[in-house]
């Protein structure tokens, strides 16, 4: 497995650009991010240059509804991406068969060593 262990600043396309979303924390096959309105853990896998992590998002915020899904809190989904250098650029789908999808954007912060 390629290591990317490390802290990632998350940006989702929205209908007027990038836009930060929440930082990422990346270590050892374990995924956790949060921000003000939600929060997300679950596991990842990376191999190559290909990405992919699987977990669970829990909304906690009636700011902005995600994948379009205001009335569950926790929705399984799925995060497949492309890694070039310390950049990690994909899309998340829920799992549960929803059609919506988002765009995100993972940049490696700079090491804290």
């Amino acid at each position: 497995m390629k290591n990317i262990d490390g802290i990632y600043k998350v940006d989702m396309l929205g209908p007027f650009g990038w836009e930060h979303f929440s930082t990422a924390f990346i270590h050892d096959g374990e995924y956790r991010s949060a921000s003000a309105e939600h929060f997300t853990h679950g596991t990842y896998a990376a191999e190559d240059h290909g990405f992919q992590m699987e977990g669970n998002l829990t909304q906690h915020a009636d700011h902005r509804p995600l994948f379009g899904r205001k009335d569950i809190k926790e929705l399984p989904i799925k995060f497949i991406g492309r890694i070039d250098v310390d950049v990690i650029d994909g899309e998340a789908r829920v799992t549960d068969g929803s059609r919506h999808s988002l765009r995100f954007r993972l940049n490696r912060l700079p090491s804290l060593n």
